[in-house]
């Protein structure tokens, strides 16, 4: 048995419900239905021939649904045991250790809880990965209105919305094979690659996506670990579950053997721990222009607590949970996966190794940030000092008895005109004392013109001096020199004296 791995990225937004309803309240999903990838290849039904029986129908090939990738990893589901105190987000919850299970919770817990004047929440929404990171989905919504050609307007009484998944995001997702279906994962491959429209609304801006296909992994039984005296086994529900009753009848209430043990496996279910949500749904077929029957299901999310104190065969289930479990499993459905470390304990365990590398990377972030911040302040000092010394050379600049800096306001506006223009101090240097010849006289400004004949000569060639121009360039803190200068010398002639006639 071997399992292809693909990534899915949605080059726009995309559209996908929970029901083929078009009226009412309609449930957004925040996964990709394996069934969506399923109806890719089945466009090319016939291409499979005589294998298209097995290849569709018979669960030998399951196609699995697509989660967000979050940071490269893959995401699951938040286990609806996962409880926290109210008003305390998942993140929070992590840090303070009070993220809990809700299967080893005692009455004296609750009692605790309430003596603290807390109340506890379920969680339900959001993926995590095996270490912990959380990833929420959040969906945008477009109102829409069909139009009418006949009056060139809006259709009366036909507006309409959508909730589509954001654009630029990864999903991971699997197409499983068993043995005898080997030999057909080319054509799979194929077909999905060359895919590139999902969900609804297809023909308008949504519904773009790019499949690419990752690698291939041989699947092994698994091996299931049982805790030390532990009666109890976890079953996480990875997918949605369409389970059977004693009789074979899709059912809310499994039968033991649906669940994959054996007929002999005196097991059973514990609801009193066990966290469960269902739900109901009714697919169309648009090969058949036709829906199939109502199925009943068990969300993603859900935990089985099952005990299996008074005897468990546990090789018998290792096989049959091999496959998936319960009906429609070439869509996607029958999941689980048994014991998730992050159940094993009352305070959320994830995986240690790469909890301990997630804190020490965090706490490198932390360090990094904070030296970061030192070295920002580091420089706003600097940079403050630099410029209260300059400050002081201007105010010294300005009181030297042969600068003239008064009654210039209107040359002093300029020559900050000019510091805005210049893009360094070599060009405002040009800008001011260029001896170039145009029109007759020099181009730069103070050697020309009324700010030639009003400024005293002292005052220009100690301005000139300041740029200590050496090699073509001005002193890299000329120009802020002169803006300066050009802001508090209009601010002399408000102090009074003679005016200059």
């Amino acid at each position: 048995m071997i399992k292809l791995n693909f990534i899915c990225t949605f080059k726009s937004k995309i559209v996908l419900h929970a029901s083929s309803n078009t009226e009412g309240k309609i449930e957004k999903l925040n996964y990709i239905p394996g069934s969506n990838f399923l109806g890719m290849v089945a466009r090319y039904y016939k291409d499979f021939g005589d294998d298209a029986f097995d290849m569709f129908h018979s669960g030998k090939v399951r196609f699995s649904d697509g989660h967000i990738i979050n940071n490269k990893k893959e995401t699951f589901q938040i286990p609806f045991s996962f409880y926290t105190y109210k008003d305390t987000s998942f993140e929070e919850a992590i840090k303070k250790g009070c993220l809990f299970v809700h299967h080893y919770l005692t009455q004296k817990d609750y009692d605790d809880v309430i003596n603290k004047e807390k109340q506890l929440k379920q969680i339900r929404n959001g993926f995590i990965t095996k270490d912990g990171e959380l990833k929420e989905i959040k969906h945008t919504y477009n109102q829409k209105s069909a139009f009418d050609n006949t009056k060139r307007r809006s259709k009366d009484g036909s507006m309409f919305g959508y909730y589509a998944l954001p654009s630029n995001t990864q999903w991971a997702f699997s197409v499983t094979l068993d043995k005898d279906m080997e030999h057909l994962k080319d054509k799979i491959i194929k077909y999905l690659i060359s895919s590139t429209k999902l969900g609804k609304s297809k023909s308008a801006e949504y519904g773009l996506v790019k499949i690419e296909y990752c690698k291939e992994e041989t699947v092994t039984i698994p091996k299931i670990e049982l805790p030390d005296n532990e009666e109890y086994l976890y079953l996480y529900a990875k997918s949605r579950l369409a389970l059977t009753d004693a009789n074979g009848i899709n059912s809310y209430n499994p039968s033991i053997e649906s669940l994959g043990f054996g007929k002999n496996d005196e097991v059973t279910i514990d609801w009193t721990k066990s966290q469960i949500r269902t739900n109901r749904y009714t697919p169309y077929v648009n090969a058949r222009q036709n829906f199939d029957p109502e199925r009943l299901v068990i969300e993603k999310g859900s935990v089985f607590v099952v005990n299996i104190s008074k005897g468990f065969n546990k090789n018998e289930f290792e096989k049959n949970i091999q496959k998936s479990i319960g009906l429609y499993i070439s869509e996607g459905l029958g999941e689980i996966i048994i014991n998730p470390k992050w159940l094993l304990k009352k305070n959320v365990l994830f995986n240690p190794n790469e909890q301990d590398n997630k804190n020490d990377k965090q706490k490198d972030i932390e360090t990094n940030e904070t030296n970061k911040v030192n070295k920002w302040l580091s420089l706003q000092r600097e940079k403050q000092d630099k410029e209260n010394e300059l400050l002081r050379e201007v105010k010294e600049f300005i009181n030297y008895k042969d600068n003239n800096v008064k009654y210039k306001k209107s040359q002093w506006g300029q020559i900050r005109a000019l510091c805005r223009q210049a893009k360094n101090s070599t060009k405002l240097y040009k800008l001011l004392f260029d001896m170039t010849q145009h029109n007759g006289h020099p181009k730069g400004y103070l050697m020309h013109g009324k700010a030639k004949d009003k400024w005293d000569s002292s005052l220009i060639k100690n301005l000139q001096d300041r740029a200590h121009f050496s090699d073509n360039k001005a002193c890299d803190d000329y120009k802020d020199f002169v803006k300066l200068l050009s802001i508090y010398a209009p601010k002399e002639d408000d102090k009074g004296g003679d005016h200059e006639q």
